[in-house]
């Protein structure tokens, strides 16, 4: 038996959470890079943030890489983008330092606060897509509403 479904399937605001993401990472590591250099911990602060960036795109892959389905099935992409996002940037940040060796408080002080940072405006994209599954709006009404 098929059974059909009632929730509509959607497209995800892909655009949306790229700048979303970018624009976290790019204000939050500038800010951490910036505090850091101020205490004198700057050396490897850009490190932390290019392992984030790292993580951030092997996160928005997974999103990219999934096809149109229904509101409430878009979590199983989030926890997933997010646990894929997190591994990444701590593997490449646990390589970068093991290997070049920075200044611990200025390189995990940025990775950390950058993650952060994306995480929070993942969620912030991902939520009103989650609240359309209990409506029933469809793809257009959540780019929409969430804009």
């Amino acid at each position: 038996m098929t059974q059909v479904s009632s929730q509509p399937m959607i497209r995800f605001p892909m655009r949306r959470l790229v700048c979303v993401e970018a624009l976290a990472w790019l204000i939050s590591g500038a800010v951490a890079i910036g505090v850091v250099g101020s205490m004198g911990a700057a050396q490897g602060a850009w490190m932390g943030a290019a392992a984030c960036l790292g993580g951030l795109v092997a996160g928005l892959l997974v999103v990219a890489m999934s096809p149109e389905r229904e509101a409430f099935n878009w979590a199983v992409i989030q926890i997933g983008a997010s646990t894929v996002r997190m591994i990444v940037t701590l593997a490449l940040g646990f390589g970068l330092y093991k290997s070049l060796g920075p200044d611990k408080v200025g390189f995990w002080s940025v990775l950390l606060l950058s993650s952060v940072a994306v995480l929070a405006a993942e969620v912030m994209v991902f939520l009103p897509v989650l609240r359309s599954a209990n409506a029933g709006q469809t793809g257009a009404a959540v780019t929409e509403a969430s804009a």
